[in-house]
């Protein structure tokens, strides 16, 4: 049976309450509209965290006088706070026919609900959620632009529906969402990243190019990180092109695999620092919450309000 999550699941509310409270915290991507997300650099004549100061000009709000610097140094500043702005974040998940495999190990049940589970957050923080499918063909099936916590339902139907399968280009999807939507604004890549590197970044930045922050959710099978799991021989039949090889996993086939894989997600990484883009991964089947509020928070992505 293939794993994949309804909408009735993917709005669990026991699996949902632990990200109450939280907010997502993306460098680059803030729009102009007033919001709940803090942008480092950019000042503003109100807001909670004090960003800089400057000297007073008649005409300038007196509440935000610095008295405790006039009594220090005999001089009337003003303080100037860090900007807060709504952040819209584009949520594209890809449904080709990879996600599905290997069988039985919910690489696409997890990516829905990861998807779903930033969804929640940013909903909850009146940020905008645009969902994107990615199917087969070039196609994508681009949802209009959600803002309140009551649209959860719907992004949850929306994700649920991600099940057509089939091949996919995954740069080149990447790059024709980057020609239909402009930034700023955050794309979230929720995808297994089966693709080669020059592909995945052709699509990046073309995604950075208009002013989209990016971050690259790399959800993969446990099997795929060590196939000696799944099989030690049989065929072997390709989800996307249809196509049956018979294999054999001896020791060396296994240990040339692995190379593989570990140089894939050593350049996976390294395509991330060169595009100014975020990388995390999970591991399908463990456990999407943990994954949100430990490794994305670590990363500084999640945060409590």
């Amino acid at each position: 049976m293939r794993a994949v999550a309804s909408a009735p699941s993917l709005l669990d509310p026991a699996r949902l309450a632990r990200f109450h409270g939280l907010v997502l915290r993306v460098r680059g991507g803030a729009g102009e509209q007033a919001g709940q997300q803090r942008v480092p650099g950019r000042v503003d004549t109100t807001g909670l965290e004090v960003e800089a100061y400057r000297s007073y000009t008649p005409g300038d709000d007196l509440r935000h006088l610095d008295w405790n610097a006039l009594g220090r140094l005999d001089a009337l500043l003003v303080r100037r706070f860090t900007a807060e702005r709504r952040v819209t974040f584009h949520l594209l998940l890809d449904a080709s026919a990879s996600m599905r495999v290997p069988e039985g190990e919910g690489k696409l049940r997890t990516a829905q609900e990861l998807a779903m589970a930033l969804a929640f957050i940013a909903l909850a923080a009146s940020d905008g959620v645009r969902t994107a499918i990615l199917l087969s063909n070039g196609r994508t099936r681009l949802s209009r632009l959600h803002r309140h916590r009551q649209a959860a339902a719907a992004v949850a139907a929306e994700l649920a529906a991600a099940d057509e399968g089939g091949a996919l280009g995954l740069g080149g999807a990447l790059a024709a969402h980057a020609t239909v939507q402009a930034g700023p604004a955050v794309a979230v890549v929720v995808s297994d990243l089966m693709s080669e590197v020059a592909d995945v970044e052709r699509g990046v930045r073309a995604l950075r190019a208009r002013r989209f922050a990016v971050v690259l959710a790399h959800v993969v099978a446990p099997s795929e990180l060590d196939p000696g799991r799944a099989l030690r021989h049989g065929m072997l039949r390709d989800a996307e092109s249809d196509e049956v090889h018979a294999i054999r996993l001896s020791r060396a086939a296994i240990a040339e695999y692995r190379t593989v894989v570990k140089d894939h997600l050593a350049g996976l990484r390294d395509l991330a620092v060169r595009t100014g883009s975020v990388y995390a991964r999970l591991v399908a089947g463990t456990s999407v919450a943990d994954f949100v509020t430990g490794d994305l928070a670590r990363l500084g992505l999640v945060r409590r309000r």
